[in-house]
């Protein structure tokens, strides 16, 4: 069975942009960005060791890096050492990782008509969270079933805000019970992140996804940022080259495949289908 992380960003009242990102790979994989990660936080170079690493933290200065007296230079240090742990376990050559990634610009809802809102509603991509868990479960499925043919894969989500992880979980249980291929999906579930270092890694890969979809769709208001390698700007690329960010022109794409009923078909659809033949 395969492993997935992931983490939202941008999923606060008011964000501009929401976005759920992180990994998926195999196990083995996981345990190289394991053993790099806690490298990196052990270094003794570090004013303190973190319990654990957050990005938006990191990047403000804020909670452990306020009480620590990190500065400047050292958090985009620790920042850039992290990043480079991410590419270089996706680089190993007997272990894969994947990174995987999906937005929604979150503005877009209100500009359509309220009856096409309660249509996305019935299909369950009524919100941003909502259609971003969608767009993310579609491209995992896809990967899975391109690189690991035959393979499950089992995915974890951050606990750090319960709401969120509560309605990622919801969604998982819908999913599987519904979609075509989601049977690749073997399990779910929620987990503190202090616990698992790729959910750590998954929180600094979905910051930077959000900071990428907001350069795009609104750089008057894209959050500050630090410079990244650019190994690591690559794999961000990457998600918005899979089309992984949705804008107001793709909601209205979509909505014509909902109205002419253009969608992956349930189980039930597909069982019924095989019995009448």
């Amino acid at each position: 069975m395969l492993h997935g992380y992931f983490d939202g960003s941008g999923t606060h009242e008011g964000s501009n942009i929401l976005c759920i990102a992180g990994f998926i790979g195999d196990e083995n994989a996981f345990v190289e960005l394991d053993q790099r990660w806690e490298s990196v936080l052990e270094k003794s170079c570090w004013p303190t060791r973190l319990s654990e690493f957050h990005m938006v933290d990191c990047v403000h200065g804020e909670g452990e890096f306020q009480r620590g007296g990190w500065n400047y230079a050292e958090r985009l240090a620790l920042y850039g050492d992290l990043t480079r742990a991410i590419v270089e376990s996706s680089e190993v050559s007997n272990h894969k990782i994947l990174t995987i990634g999906a937005g929604v610009v979150t503005d877009i809802f209100g500009k359509i008509y309220p009856s096409d809102r309660g249509l996305l509603n019935s299909e369950g991509i009524g919100t941003p969270f909502d259609l971003a868990f969608q767009l993310l479960t579609q491209q995992v499925m896809h990967r899975t079933f391109e690189h690991w043919k035959g393979e499950t894969v089992g995915l974890l989500y951050d606990s750090g805000n319960k709401p969120e992880a509560d309605r990622f979980r919801q969604l998982c249980e819908h999913y599987s019970s519904h979609f075509y291929l989601a049977d690749i999906l073997h399990g779910w579930g929620q987990a503190d992140s202090k616990q698992f270092t790729p959910l750590q890694a998954a929180d600094l890969f979905a910051f930077a996804t959000l900071h990428l979809a907001q350069m795009n769709h609104c750089p008057s208001q894209a959050e500050s940022y630090f410079p990244t390698t650019p190994a690591f700007w690559n794999m961000l690329l990457k998600i918005q080259t899979d089309g992984g960010i949705y804008d107001l022109a793709a909601l209205n794409k979509l909505l014509v495949k909902v109205k002419a009923k253009e969608r992956i078909p349930t189980k039930q659809e597909l069982a019924q289908v095989g019995s009448a033949v």
